[in-house]
């Protein structure tokens, strides 16, 4: 089943009284289920963030300079080095995201923070706003492994300040100063009893640690464990949140089911015999360069108009225009042609119908290694002046070998009118790498039918040079096998026209006569001019003859298309 045709039924299904209700209500969900999730299941959240955890600072001099002697330090800048090597500091982040306050009541367990097997040195809180800063500091504790009971195992942080000043001049007291009568709690971690956050309020809780007396020296540790519960929420870490989460998912999905059905509404309100269709069958021969562009429009044109078929078929721009001439009156409206270029045998009762800017290509083996040449490169390759690669640019020596279409392409009659100034050379080689057909050819060539089977030829040819449509071009181009190869430093587009690129022509329609008003050939013309088909050319890599404003493009009337 073909794109269009699963988007066709995706539209029925979309436009039936069956199917509006249920995709409706899928939408909703989806877009329902992670706002219902947040502000009704889970209403309280709260969310901290580890900004820092590292030592503090640099220290001036190194332990094992000055125990090598490399360096004669003051005493107390020892001291003081000895003090600050094993501090580190550690900078949380907590807010409250939720959709409610949180109140001490909220939590089941408190939200504790502790270090592995760093000490806490002491704690402060930052950044709080209008009083929360007294309502987190009467809250935060202390906590220690060590010590099993409550009453020993906790201290509130106003109650350990005159232990850690204890330990701050004990580390900085001098030589002959008598030692502490006891030592202080080893406390571990860092608890927010009875924390009360309104929304969106936040505050910062900056932890100084010290590595444990056994540490050994080197690297600081950098652990950090989050416990707690919230009733009716979550305690998330902000950096481990995916930007790709299911609320996202879900939400995206419901905004693009929404989009389709309302799109959907609103073709099938608009809905209704659509104007500009024909009934009947229509036959458009010709250029297989514009045949695969040319199927597609059918295609859509068909879909659009249910008692419509047109059908499609590439045989040559030449042998295409010859087949309206005799062509009985009776059946002048079931057949079109395209060509590239004007046809220079059409006859005087053909009527042409310019279509779209159509730019051409060199394309060569990826083996080559050319991505440009001149002109005068080119008509010497086709003339036998040139044979080898390594006559025309540094590297391996590779023949080349010149793949073709034959006489009823309007694409070589473009290339030999607009590049080479004269004929291609003669058939010489059925498999495109030998001159089977001729032995003492000076040009080993050989001829495809199609543009897909010069392009395949060049392909699975080393050394082979053809030339393609652009879109057909970029294509094969992107499949690996075949390079495009800029024409006198321009690249193929219709913005090098102006800058002098000459191999492009016009694709014009022909049909015999004017088509009768209402016919499926009069109203498929209408069509190609209408903004659906001329998005589709675009789409394609052409440009519509016809612009939006219903004018024809300015190249599409020049004299050398």
């Amino acid at each position: 089943m073909s794109f269009g045709e699963v988007m066709r039924a995706l539209a029925e299904v979309l436009t039936s009284d069956r199917g509006i209700v249920p995709i409706a209500v899928i939408a909703g969900a989806t877009i329902l289920a992670p706002i219902v999730d947040r502000y009704v299941i889970r209403r309280r959240r709260i969310i901290y963030r580890e900004l820092y955890n590292s030592k503090i600072g640099l220290n001036p001099v190194t332990l094992s300079d000055q125990e090598n002697g490399a360096v004669q330090a003051d005493p107390e800048l020892v001291r003081t080095v000895r003090l600050l090597e094993p501090l580190s500091v550690v900078v949380i982040r907590i807010r409250n995201t939720g959709s409610f306050d949180i109140g001490p009541d909220d939590w089941e367990h408190p939200l504790q923070f502790t270090f592995g097997r760093r000490v806490v040195w002491d704690a402060r809180v930052s950044d709080a706003k209008d009083g929360l800063r007294e309502v987190v500091r009467n809250g935060l504790e202390f906590f220690t492994h060590d010590q099993p009971t409550p009453e020993s195992g906790t201290a509130r942080l106003s109650g350990v300040r005159a232990l850690l000043s204890q330990r701050l001049s004990g580390f900085l007291r001098q030589p002959d100063a008598p030692a502490p009568a006891a030592q202080p709690p080893q406390w571990h971690g860092v608890r927010l009893e009875q924390l009360s956050l309104k929304r969106r309020e936040k505050f910062k809780l900056v932890v100084v640690l010290r590595e444990p007396d056994d540490w050994p020296g080197g690297p600081l540790s950098k652990e950090l464990d989050v416990t707690g519960r919230l009733s009716g929420g979550r305690i998330k870490d902000e950096r481990k949140q995916r930007w790709l989460s299911w609320p996202v998912v879900t939400v995206a999905i419901g905004v693009l089911l929404t989009g389709a059905l309302l799109s959907m509404l609103l073709v099938a309100a608009s809905r209704g015999p659509a104007p500009g269709c024909g009934s009947g069958t229509l036959a458009v021969h010709g250029s297989s360069a514009f045949a695969r562009i040319m199927k597609g429009i059918a295609t859509e044109y068909d879909a659009q108009c249910p008692g419509a078929t047109i059908t499609t078929q590439a045989v040559g721009s030449v042998s295409a225009v010859r087949e309206l001439g005799p062509l009985p009156a009776d059946q002048k409206d079931s057949l079109a042609v395209l060509s590239d270029g004007k046809a220079s045998d059409a006859g005087p009762d053909l009527v042409t119908q310019p279509v779209a800017v159509l730019m051409y290509s060199l394309v060569v083996n990826k083996s080559v290694g050319v991505d440009q040449l001149s002109g005068e490169q080119v008509r010497g390759i086709f003339s036998g002046k040139y044979t080898n690669w390594a006559q025309l640019r540094e590297g391996p020596s590779i023949p080349i070998r010149v793949v073709g279409r034959g006489q009823e392409s309007g694409t070589r009659k473009t290339f030999e009118a607009k590049v080479l100034g004269a004929a291609e050379p003669g058939l010489s080689s059925d498999d495109c790498r030998t001159p089977n057909r001729d032995p003492r050819a000076a040009v080993v060539r050989c001829e495809r039918g199609t543009t897909d089977d010069l392009l395949h030829a060049v392909g699975d040819t080393a050394g082979a040079i053809g030339y393609a449509d652009v879109p057909a071009a970029k294509i094969a181009a992107a499949n690996g096998k075949v390079a495009m190869a800029k024409l006198d430093d321009r690249y193929p587009d219709v913005t090098s026209i102006d800058a002098g690129y000459r191999f492009w022509t016009v694709e014009y329609l022909y049909t015999k006569g004017v088509p009768e008003n209402d016919s499926l050939l009069k109203q498929f013309i209408d069509y190609l001019r209408s903004s659906t088909a001329r998005a589709e050319l675009q789409d394609a890599g052409y440009t519509p003859c016809v612009t939006k404003q219903g004018l024809l493009d300015q190249y599409c009337t020049r004299p050398d298309a």
